[in-house]
């Protein structure tokens, strides 16, 4: 069995805070990853379900819902 897995681009939600040397990356309030500045270039290090490519962030999400899915049960008015 396969997963769908959906890259979303999350650069502009992505903050850093420099820490002894490094700068942890933050979404939101949680810790997503870490840039070691080195001579030899930036070391990216991502936290499981993150990656770095090209210059953007992105945050992998598994089997997304289809749209137009009905996420709430006994939605008689069409509203939810």
């Amino acid at each position: 069995m396969s997963q769908d897995i959906r890259r979303t681009d999350i650069t502009d939600k992505v903050y850093g805070k420099m820490d002894q040397g490094s700068m942890s990356l933050y979404l939101n309030k949680d810790k997503i990853g870490k840039i070691t500045f080195t001579n030899q270039g930036n070391l990216y290090e991502m936290g499981e379900g993150f990656e770095f490519d090209s210059d953007k962030f992105y945050r992998h999400d598994s089997n997304p819902p289809a749209r137009n899915q009905q996420l709430v049960d006994d939605c008689e008015f069409g509203w939810c």
